[in-house]
């Protein structure tokens, strides 16, 4: 009777497994909806972050256009700075109209990196939600490294035999000379 009941408990559980309710197929579809809806937004934020740096870049090229032009009228400012003391190695620009352009110009260079930082992170994490995605892809990439790892491997253990194969003649001739003049 207890073995009658236990299987009747087990076929209805079989039963609810097999057979969701409406509640959990609808939030099974509404939990699809929102993965679609949250994989779109996440490839908005990369599109737009990847534009935004490559209107820094442009900004940051034209910006360093605009110095350059200052810097060709300023050449003449720094013909006429004082270099006394040059070999003593005190000259300096401290009272020169060049030192706030020279700043300028060390700061427009780290933003300039900055920015390609962070068009290779967006590059870097477009790549990485595309390997995500793709399945195929994640394989390929895995074969690609591999095969790549074996030719790094390869011509760094083919490469000292290699050099000592290809001297030039002057080598050649100059061990030559050593030689025969240590007899």
């Amino acid at each position: 009777m207890q073995v009658r009941k236990l299987e009747a408990d087990i076929e209805i559980t079989r039963k609810e497994v097999e057979d969701p309710i409406e509640v959990e197929v609808e939030l099974k579809q509404r939990f699809g909806q929102m993965t679609d809806h949250l994989i779109q937004k996440q490839a908005q934020v990369e599109s737009l972050s990847s534009e935004k740096a490559s209107l820094l870049f442009r900004i940051e090229a034209a910006s360093r256009m605009v110095d350059e032009n200052m810097s060709a009228s300023d050449t003449a400012d720094l013909a006429s700075a004082s270099s006394k003391g040059l070999e003593s190695g005190t000259w300096g620009l401290s009272n020169s109209k060049l030192k706030p352009l020279l700043k300028d110009r060390i700061h427009s260079g780290r933003k300039h990196l900055g920015s390609l930082f962070q068009q290779l992170d967006s590059i870097f994490s477009a790549g990485a939600v595309f390997l995500k995605r793709n399945p195929m892809a994640k394989l390929w990439s895995l074969v690609y490294l591999i095969c790549l790892r074996f030719w790094v491997v390869y011509i760094l253990m083919s490469g000292s035999q290699a050099s000592n194969e290809a001297r030039s003649g002057a080598l050649v001739s100059l061990q030559n000379i050593n030689n025969t003049s240590g007899l």
